[in-house]
């Protein structure tokens, strides 16, 4: 296929796009320095790539609450908020919820069953969020799963549930710590040492963990204060396999850091990524919205409708990138049933047309307002939005088309031209979320990349 200038589009979404003139992309490599330690291609992230939905689960004792994970705690919060290293005030509420927390009805397997069935590849759950509770047998401190009524360490639970069932299993780690005491303090080396100290036990007691998944700092050099070269060697020292998020080098922008901490992927939240080839990317979304945020377990949060569930989807995955879609479960351990009844939802629709979207990459063309592309092989998906009734008009094809069809079942008269594609859709079609139309090619469509 001939491949025209390259170019990515900013803040592209399939409901709410720029007025943008369908392209192709270019199917070339990115230049990277020599320096980084995560060049692309980079056969470690094939498997993610592939997989474009992964399971994200915000839980700890807040769940009690009913209240946003570690953000309602009401303490200061060094380095974050205050910026006073010295201020430091443990929160007497938030900080002994665990002291109640017993999730009696949580089941790994059963979790991982739910994920299963929304067509998930890959899980990641909170080992750590900023209020520092930790969900798993830590020997560094009290504060953890093993000390509430509970006393079953859940990562454990997770991660042979998810090695059982062959789903491929991440951590959430919070570098931020607001309830641990040396967090910030001084020259931050004693506080380094118990998170390095947590990082080595999580990656050396719980098998294969294929995706370590940091959120950002707070403040502070990365360098001196931070020390992010001994936490990226200690990593990749002990799973060298491991995909590395881009947020363990965020203050500020993260690319404006050393290239050789980018870590394997940019993690753009709560709303879709730009079109972008050259870079794996993940959006990260909640299936729950909350005024104050919808991480965690929010009785208050209004559900995510099924459209739209669907739309960040397919918009991630027509513009090269992987959605994780996070849910939020109660503090019985169960994930509630309107959450479940969405991911069965989103499931059901990818056994039907998950082969225009798994093992897939955004392209050849760039998305437009009339939807976007994905291609495998010598087939090209067209994934067209609904409503998009008429002509659509895309860019002209140097390779033969050799067969079409309309997965979804629409009536969609297609017709090759030396000046593009011609698709001409029934007026009515207004089939949600999108109408997909194969088109089968002569020859592969190579990505070099």
């Amino acid at each position: 296929m001939k491949t025209p200038l390259q170019k990515s589009i900013p803040g592209f979404s399939l409901t709410n796009i720029l007025c943008l003139v369908a392209g192709f992309l270019i199917l070339a490599p990115h230049a990277i320095s020599d320096e980084t330690a995560f060049e692309q291609p980079d056969h470690r992230i094939d498997w993610w790539r592939d997989a474009k939905l992964g399971l994200f689960i915000h839980w700890d004792p807040s769940s009690l609450a009913g209240t946003e994970i570690s953000w309602s705690r009401k303490g200061s919060k060094p380095l974050d908020i205050t910026g006073n290293p010295a201020g430091y005030v443990a929160d007497p509420v938030y900080d002994h919820l665990y002291q109640k927390f017993n999730p009696v009805d949580f089941n790994a397997d059963q979790w991982v069953k739910i994920a299963q069935n929304a067509g998930a590849q890959y899980i990641v759950i909170t080992a750590k969020h900023h209020g520092g509770f930790c969900m798993w047998d830590t020997k560094l401190t009290d504060y953890n799963i093993m000390h509430t009524p509970f006393k079953r360490d859940v990562i454990k639970e997770m991660a042979d549930a998810c090695h059982r069932a062959g789903m491929r299993f991440g951590i959430y780690y919070s570098p931020r710590d607001w309830h641990q005491p040396d967090y910030g303090i001084g020259d931050n080396r004693k506080y380094l040492d118990y998170m390095n100290g947590q990082i080595r036990e999580l990656l050396t007691n719980y098998g294969k963990v294929d995706i370590i998944w940091f959120d950002s700092y707070g403040r502070g050099d990365l360098t001196n204060f931070w020390k992010v070269g001994d936490t990226f060697s200690l990593i990749k020292s002990l799973q060298p396999d491991i995909l590395i998020n881009n947020r363990l080098t965020v203050l500020g922008d993260y690319d404006k850091q050393p290239k050789r901490y980018w870590g394997d992927f940019d993690t753009p939240e709560q709303h879709v990524g730009s079109f972008q080839t050259w870079r794996a990317w993940e959006s990260c979304m909640s299936i729950v919205t909350a005024k104050d945020g919808g991480w965690s377990y929010r009785p208050d949060g209004k559900l995510r409708s099924y459209d739209s569930c669907m739309n960040a989807l397919l918009t991630c995955v027509v513009g090269d990138g992987n959605l994780l879609l996070d849910v939020g479960p109660n503090s019985l351990g169960q994930i509630p049933d309107d959450q479940v009844e969405r991911l069965s939802q989103i499931g059901h629709w990818l056994k039907q047309y998950g082969e225009s979207v798994y093992d897939t990459r955004g392209g050849p063309y760039i998305s437009g307002k009339w939807g976007g592309s994905t291609y495998r092989g010598d087939n090209v998906y067209l994934h067209i939005l609904p409503g998009a009734a008429g002509v659509v008009h895309l860019p002209y094809l140097s390779d033969k088309i050799t067969n079409f069809q309309s997965l979804t079942g629409e009536n969609v008269v297609i017709k090759q031209t030396n000046s593009g594609l011609d698709l001409t859709l029934a007026p009515s079609l207004k089939k949600a979320p999108d109408t997909i139309v194969k088109l089968t090619l002569a020859h592969t469509v190579v990505a070099t990349q």
